[in-house]
């Protein structure tokens, strides 16, 4: 697209400026577009993983989809720069020739998201950045969220500013100046994946039936993107929208439950941070594992939840059911909590090659959970005495590598 054509918008812009008289009308910053930008974008993790020749199953095509592109640019950096203009692409990766002002300037690349980029018109990037989304929008069939880091550069004027190939896009492109490479995209859900349960093979003779296994402590929002970097930019939320509630409950959310494991009373229950089979019976000779093609016996995405929260509020995945012993005695509505990644709880954590130290739930990994029964468990969903009661191996996996069961014997 021909550079002069922005240039005549900009006529047309300032000369509607200055024909205005409503003198209540507060000053704004007038945008005249002078140059363009295009980019181009990529899930993070998604192209090592076709790069390796691994089969990509149809969840995983979908937990990298990209639906909708919102490009955002803000005149200046930091805080207290200015929404200039925005762009929302649909189903594609590459967003072309947005016209831009030249200069100093920050972009933002939000994908899948819930809201529409004209709520953040006439906005400072510090207000963009407090929006947040709800975990309810997380599904396979409307896209995961994702955003990039916050960019700062310099347009350069009279000029196609390319972040990518410049051959990737359709048209003549210049001039052109290369400000940066493709702009990756992280997730901002993290997945907890419980792999297996089995029966220690020191409690001979006992029985375990599943009948539910829920996740508790988790935070119900995620900011749409933020500048803080570990390395890939926190996006935790610490307050819940108005009139809603942050933290979530696949089930027993009631202040009565309240514990070491729980300390928040103004929770919510959620129905789909809980999964109910039909009663699974394990024994020693029969284990509950992950059946072949599928990524875990019950899989639950989450926002974020960082290593300064406390220790009740720490993200759990709770199992319950009846416990039977060798001597069979039925001990009904028994519970085993695990606090995911937690390395002050005895478990046995292993960290993927290339993941980066933590001991939190943070986006972008998953968290492969196998556990072994050693006894009956609490009575209580969020007791710590359950800790005695089993052994708990967690994988930290980056998000594109497939990991193999932990065996706790």
């Amino acid at each position: 697209m021909k550079l002069r054509n922005y240039f005549l918008l900009s006529i047309v812009v300032g000369a509607a400026v200055a024909c205005s008289s409503n003198e209540d009308i507060p000053e704004e910053h007038v945008f005249t577009p002078n140059a363009t930008l295009s980019l181009a974008t990529g899930v993070y993790g998604d192209g090592r993983t076709k790069a390796v020749g691994i089969d990509v199953t149809e969840e995983e095509e979908k937990e990298n989809k990209i639906h909708t592109l919102d490009v955002l640019v803000f005149s200046g950096t930091g805080d207290d720069a200015v929404y200039q203009t925005q762009r929302r692409a649909n189903e594609t990766t590459l967003v072309p020739d947005i016209a831009v002002e030249a200069g100093s300037a920050t972009i933002v690349v939000l994908a899948n998201s819930s809201i529409d980029p004209k709520a953040f018109v006439g906005k400072k990037l510090s207000q963009v950045l407090e929006y947040t989304h709800s975990l309810k929008d997380e599904t396979l069939d409307r896209g995961l969220s994702m955003s990039s880091k916050v960019i700062e550069t310099n347009l350069t004027i009279d000029t196609h500013n390319i972040f990518g190939d410049a051959n990737s896009f359709v048209g003549n492109h210049s001039p052109n100046e290369i400000k940066g490479g493709k702009i990756e995209l992280y997730r901002h859900v993290a997945q907890v994946n419980l792999k297996s349960v089995k029966i220690s093979t020191t409690n001979t003779g006992a029985t375990f039936q599943l009948e539910k296994v829920f996740m508790a402590n988790v935070k119900g929002y995620s900011h749409i993107a933020s500048k803080k970097e570990y390395p890939n930019n926190w996006v935790e939320a610490n307050a819940a929208p108005s009139g809603e509630k942050l933290w979530w409950y696949g089930d027993y959310f009631e202040d009565d439950w309240n514990g070491e494991y729980k300390i928040t009373k103004d929770g919510v229950m959620i129905d789909f941070l809980a999964w109910t089979p039909e009663t699974i019976e394990i024994t020693k000779d029969a284990v509950l594992e992950t059946e072949n093609g599928k990524r875990a016996v019950a899989s639950f995405y989450v926002y974020e939840n960082l290593k300064e929260t406390p220790v009740g509020q720490r993200t759990l995945l709770v199992l319950k059911g009846t416990y039977i012993d060798n001597n069979g005695k039925v001990e009904k509505d028994r519970f085993y909590t695990i606090s995911v990644n937690d390395p002050n709880r005895g478990y046995t954590l292993t960290e993927g090659e290339d993941i980066p130290k933590h001991s939190f739930v943070k986006r972008n990994y998953r968290y492969n959970i196998s556990l072994t029964i050693n006894s009956s468990g609490s009575d209580r969903p969020y007791d710590p005495v359950t800790e005695a009661c089993m052994d708990v191996a967690v994988t930290v996996a980056d998000w594109d590598v497939i990991e193999q069961n932990e065996d706790l014997d």
